[in-house]
């Protein structure tokens, strides 16, 4: 449950501040849908500012927490295989926790 709240909450700090002035929404497009304005550099938009908070607070924190989190994920499983003899079947399987951890770092 913690997690859908937290997923409304990031999903609500990332739609609202438009509606309250901060950047605004306009049509995109085929004029069916809309999205942030990161066009229009008029002042009373503070559309870079906007910009740079989604890149930030949407982008970078994130991926620096999936970083965060696969590297432990490793770290983890080096540990094991450390902890064990070294065999064929650990190493493998630390080559293959490796190579899905790449890949969704990669994938993100």
């Amino acid at each position: 449950i913690m997690g859908v709240a937290f997923t409304w909450i990031m999903a609500s700090a990332c739609a609202v501040p438009p509606l309250f002035g901060w950047s605004r929404y306009i049509p995109e497009g085929m004029q069916c849908s809309c999205g942030i304005d990161y066009y229009t550099r008029a002042e009373g938009f503070n559309n870079e500012s906007f910009v740079i908070y989604m890149f930030t607070c949407h982008f970078c924190i994130p991926l620096m927490v999936v970083f965060f989190c696969y590297g432990r994920l490793v770290c983890a499983v080096k540990e094991a295989a450390a902890a064990q003899q070294e065999s064929e079947t650990t190493q493998r399987a630390e080559r293959e926790v490796t190579r899905m951890v790449i890949i969704m770092v990669v994938s993100f």
